[in-house]
């Protein structure tokens, strides 16, 4: 029916126009974004999901910041550690050289000395050692979270004393304090106390260093499950660009299309007036 009241084929241009146009813009901020969540109404439940994903990945990054720093730690201590087991060593190299009774006085004053000299970089150690300002050896546990849940584990250490006592998991006595090499029998006696000296501190690295494989293990557990996370994030939120491209493409030629058709049709309407002239 010929008409000018009502232009039922521009409306339906119009109606298609606004579609492609919709279309089209919802293509150009997808390939913008790189992501298919770019508009979240398009997938709601996808936006729930990725957003717990995205706060998972945020906390297994935390885990493994965390778990890496519980490592140097323990690293810096068992470097500490090292040294003293050095000095420790030294030190029962010169009192079982003081154990000689063909030396002299001098030659005992002389052991004595360096002897002397490693207890108290032994002290100084023990007292002043620190890493990121917290003391190595005053600290018996320090625990981290290794996952995105927030279970943690420890890493498990013993106070270090220089002074005599029953040594403990959690209290390492050294019992050098007292030591001299200033008599061949001072001398002996050293040399059974720096054995078991060497042998406590020696026990104690080996737990460190447990403790720092456990913790390196952790790091790698939360990398690979970090990694899986963000690949199943991806396919949820991630853009194929090759497919939206496309659909780009086909919506520019649609909205081409409907904006020449709404011409058309707006110019139809002409030949209708043309009867009443």
């Amino acid at each position: 029916m010929a008409s000018i009241g009502t232009n039922v084929g521009a409306l339906n241009a119009s109606f298609y126009l606004n579609v492609n146009n919709d279309n089209l813009s919802k293509n150009i901020k997808r390939l913008s974004s790189g992501s298919r969540l770019a508009d979240a109404v398009d997938d709601a439940a996808g936006v729930a999901v990725s957003g717990k994903l995205d706060a998972t990945v945020a906390r297994l990054g935390a885990a493994a910041e965390g778990a890496s720093n519980i490592v140097s730690f323990a690293q810096t201590t068992d470097g500490f550690l090292s040294t003293i087991q050095q000095q420790l060593t030294r030190m029962s190299e010169l009192a079982e050289r003081a154990t000689n009774g063909s030396f002299g006085t001098s030659d005992l004053a002389n052991y004595a000395a360096e002897f002397n000299n490693l207890k108290t970089q032994i002290n100084n150690i023990q007292a002043n050692a620190k890493f990121n300002g917290q003391a190595l050896f005053t600290t018996t546990a320090i625990s981290t979270a290794i996952n995105a849940d927030g279970v943690t584990d420890t890493l498990a250490l013993a106070a270090l004393s220089t002074n005599s006592g029953t040594s403990t998991a959690t209290q390492v006595y050294l019992n050098i304090s007292a030591l001299a090499v200033t008599s061949t029998a001072s001398a002996g006696a050293a040399v059974t106390a720096l054995s078991t000296a060497i042998q406590n501190l020696t026990t104690q690295r080996a737990n460190t260093n447990a403790d720092i494989a456990k913790f390196n293990f952790h790091v790698q557990n939360i990398r690979t499950e970090n990694v899986n996370i963000q690949a199943a994030n991806g396919r949820i939120k991630d853009l194929d660009i090759a497919n939206e491209s496309t659909l780009l493409a086909k919506n520019n030629i649609l909205l081409q299309a409907s904006t020449s058709m709404l011409a058309q049709a707006n110019s139809s309407q002409q030949a209708v007036l043309s009867l009443l002239r």
